[in-house]
């Protein structure tokens, strides 16, 4: 084609580094509580933006350094949500704990938020009782203290709402983006 030219049209479309810091960090463990993880993180992520909301599995850029990642999205959220389920309660109460704690991200991400001193709030998925401090590894025996808040598959809406709302009253920075993206 004689006489055209073509100019390439670059557009920046990186996530990498965002203006907006997640204000809620969804803690998990990929055994039993992935899947409420990606279900409340999809929900939430609705009510107030994805910038808003962060889980490792979705948030973290290829490329970038896991630990780093996670660890500097503990130290600025506003607020973490501790997912428990059945797999939760077992790792702790089975005493795999003790032997690889260091290992351990969800014992690791829960230390660093008491650390800077975050909001934490656990979640109890359907059917799990109140959490035991018996149970618990001595760093989170302060989990079992808190106050939590159910996910239950039978009222996934209702409970979706009722969170959002408590999330609003404990972290006042989170703001209410019906639908709106960031990339």
């Amino acid at each position: 084609m004689e006489g055209v030219i073509f100019t390439e049209e670059r557009v920046d479309r990186s996530c990498a580094k965002r203006d907006e810091v997640a204000q809620i960090f969804i803690n998990y463990r990929r055994e039993g509580g992935a899947y409420a993880a990606a279900l409340l993180d999809e929900l939430l992520s609705k009510r107030f933006g994805e910038g808003q909301v962060f889980r490792a599995a979705r948030s973290i850029a290829p490329g970038s350094d896991y630990s780093k990642s996670i660890l500097e999205a503990v130290a600025e959220c506003g607020v973490m949500l501790v997912i428990v389920d059945d797999a939760w309660l077992l790792k702790f109460s089975s005493g795999i704990h003790d032997l690889a704690s260091r290992k351990d991200w969800v014992l690791r991400e829960i230390e660093e938020a008491f650390k800077y001193e975050r909001t934490v709030i656990p979640v109890l998925l359907s059917g799990v009782g109140r959490l035991d401090e018996m149970s618990l590894p001595e760093a989170l025996i302060r989990v079992a203290r808190l106050q939590y808040l159910r996910f239950d598959y039978r009222n996934i809406r209702q409970d979706v709402n009722f969170i959002a709302e408590q999330l609003i009253k404990v972290c006042p920075e989170i703001r209410n983006h019906q639908g709106e993206r960031d990339c």
